[in-house]
């Protein structure tokens, strides 16, 4: 079987398949060895989770200014190095993230981890350690592969940590200068038989970084801790009406006389179509209360702008102005930028009501990512009254409430997340949570009560503290700050694996994604449209218990074949568990309608809905609490 290049990180963090342990406690986190050593010569945007002491500007403003001086080794690529609240973004080579952020961690900051460092440089301790990672890849078949995995079992934690970055970095370097021959670690490493070139470079960058200690401003960065972690800024996927009836909601709205017309919903995702009329209130006004683009995001709190004479700073200008020419001057836009950016440097949070000029849109703007956010939000939001039947399936009854979602009163919030492409969507995703919880904390009441994240974001098991991702923990502080959170699960429960002995297809456990891994999120798993107790879970609905052992998914509702509207007044059926999930929301919208004294309590919220599903008789890794029951949550308050 041929080797990869998750095989040899697999091998050297976790140890031999017969013998695997939990990846060492580095800051580095599992996901991010993966990327680099797939491409070890390529700049890759990271997430870098701050200690609890540090302020997101000011060390946002340190990494820029340690990283100016390597631009020119990246042919003055950007770094583009951002900052939202605990958090920074940047992209980088593994050969910054080695000698600039790996040593403002506490972890590097140990007296034990430095003693150890230091003997490796003096005593030439990692040759060995580095040859038997080389033996293992030259190995010509399975058998001698086992055997000389044999070797590396007595690797020390560190040893594994820094034989593993000599060989990315030494493998970043050699692959950098020579773009037709461009390969993974694996590749590079056949090439090689000897460790002096790994172990040269390894001495290089320790030197390097034992040099940064001798700077003037090295007290800045090098004598407090200022990182947590670091992780990979993920991309996001969207998780893709006989399904109202089967929860039961049409019942519940009329035995309780529920009106959502008080109740404000965000729906995170590729951005709800503001002229379809099924969003559109019994006076033919939209619902849809205000929109907000967060795909630029990125450039809008980017530190590059804090020099704005640069053609990078001219273009990413005239992006950020597309469509907003008669609401901002480019002077009065240049200064705006700037000023955020200053903030960074003079430790002040996000301004938040600069940010808004930038991505504040008209709700009737045209959606530039597809259908999903309009689907989803057809299912929590849709009003028959004002629905043309223009494109419904045939046979529908068009003269029936067949087009009214869950709550068809309620008003809506438009985050679109997923608009521009599928990078830097975690970071936007997160900002995107920050600014709901401004809206929210400009007032002394809650302005928006829930938000929708049919999104998916597959969580690698092996990175510690599942569900205490930098986007799940947004999620959790959006929990606490009152706002009812409720996520997709996630379409990974049923996948094609390849082995030695061939192909294998079946159930996934452990593959709940994130924000679904979020302990206060309500995490939506999929059903049948309405037999739910005859076909049970979908068979893509992704299975718990989460990576640390809790129960997830939470319940699960409707997600096959659902039937909602599409851009340009269409209609049409979607799959998936982003489609379950609207209808939880609405639940909890419909609960916050009739009972206003919940309103604020997002986790008692959390605990009628699961308590009062329908058990389904299925493996509870799969179904959760059970089936989604909004006549019965109701009949339990």
């Amino acid at each position: 079987m041929d080797i990869t290049s998750r095989d040899l990180v697999d091998l050297v963090l976790l140890g031999h398949s017969s013998d695997r342990r939990q990846l060492q406690d580095s800051p580095v986190l599992g996901d991010v060895w993966i990327a680099f050593a797939a491409k070890p010569y390529d700049a890759i945007d990271l997430l870098i989770t701050l200690t609890r002491e540090r302020a997101a500007g000011p060390v946002a403003v340190l990494i820029a200014d340690r990283l100016r001086e390597v631009k020119k080794i990246r042919n003055n690529a950007l770094s583009q190095v951002a900052y939202l609240q605990g958090l920074v973004a940047a992209r980088l080579s593994f050969r910054e993230v080695i000698r600039f952020i790996v040593p403002m961690t506490k972890w590097w900051q140990d007296p034990k981890v430095q003693e150890r460092i230091g003997a490796y440089v003096k005593e030439d301790l990692l040759r060995p350690k580095i040859k038997a990672i080389i033996d293992w890849a030259h190995a010509k078949n399975e058998e001698e592969r086992a055997k000389r995995a044999e070797d590396l079992a007595e690797f020390k934690a560190l040893d594994r940590y820094v034989a593993l970055a000599g060989i990315v970095v030494w493998a970043g370097d050699k692959n950098k200068n020579t773009p037709a021959s461009r390969g993974d670690i694996i590749e590079a490493m056949a090439r090689i038989k000897s460790p002096d070139a790994i172990v040269k470079t390894l001495s290089e960058l320790f030197k390097e970084i034992q040099k940064d200690l001798q700077l003037k401003d090295a007290t800045r960065w090098s004598k407090e801790p200022q990182v947590f972690q670091i992780s990979l800024n993920r991309r996001v996927l969207p998780a893709l009406a006989k399904s109202v009836p089967a929860v039961k909601a049409d019942a519940a709205r009329t035995l309780f006389n529920v009106k959502c017309n008080g109740i404000s919903w965000a729906v995170l995702d590729s951005g709800i179509d503001g002229t379809h009329p099924a969003f559109n209130d019994a006076n033919g006004k939209c619902r849809i209360v205000r929109a907000f683009d967060f795909s630029n995001i990125r450039g809008i709190v980017s530190l590059d702008n804090l020099d704005t004479k640069t053609p990078a700073f001219k273009k990413r200008l005239k992006e950020l102005l597309e469509g907003r020419t008669e609401t901002l001057t480019e002077e009065e836009a240049t200064k705006k930028l700037h000023e955020l950016a200053k903030d960074a440097e003079n430790d002040r949070p996000i301004h938040w009501e600069l940010v808004e000029k930038f991505i504040e849109i008209d709700p009737k703007t045209p959606v530039r990512g597809g259908g999903h956010g309009t689907h989803v939000a057809g299912i929590l939001g849709a009003r028959s009254d004002n629905a043309s039947t223009e494109g419904r399936t045939a046979g529908t009854n068009p003269d029936s409430n067949y087009a009214d979602g869950m709550c068809p009163d309620i008003n809506l919030y438009d985050f679109r997340v997923l608009s521009k492409s599928l990078e830097d969507t975690e970071f936007a995703i997160i900002a995107a949570l920050q600014f709901l919880r401004y809206l929210n904390e400009r007032h002394t009441y809650i302005s928006i009560h829930g938000a929708n994240l049919s999104l998916s974001i597959p969580h690698d098991v092996r990175n510690f503290a599942c569900g205490r991702t930098p986007i799940c923990n947004e999620c959790e502080r959006l929990v606490d700050s009152g706002v009812v959170v409720v996520a997709a699960a996630g379409n990974l429960g049923y996948q094609r694996f390849k082995t030695a002995e061939g192909s294998y297809e079946g159930y996934t456990a452990f593959s709940v994604t994130d924000p679904g891994n979020a302990d206060g999120v309500i995490t939506v798993g999929a059903t049948h449209r309405y037999r739910p107790h005859t076909y049970g879970v979908s068979f893509f609905s992704s299975r718990g218990p989460t990576g640390d052992g809790r129960l997830k998914p939470d319940l699960v509702a409707p997600g096959e074949r659902i039937e909602s509207c599409l851009p340009d007044r269409g209609w049409g059926e979607l799959d998936g568990t982003s489609m379950a999930a609207p209808h939880v929301s609405g639940a909890a919208a419909m609960l916050l309608a009739r009972y206003a004294e919940l309103i604020g309590e997002p986790r008692r919220i959390k605990r009628i809905l699961c308590e009062s599903a329908t058990d389904l008789g299925r493996e509870r890794s799969f179904q959760g609490n059970g089936m989604l029951d909004v006549l019965r949550a109701f009949q339990k308050i």
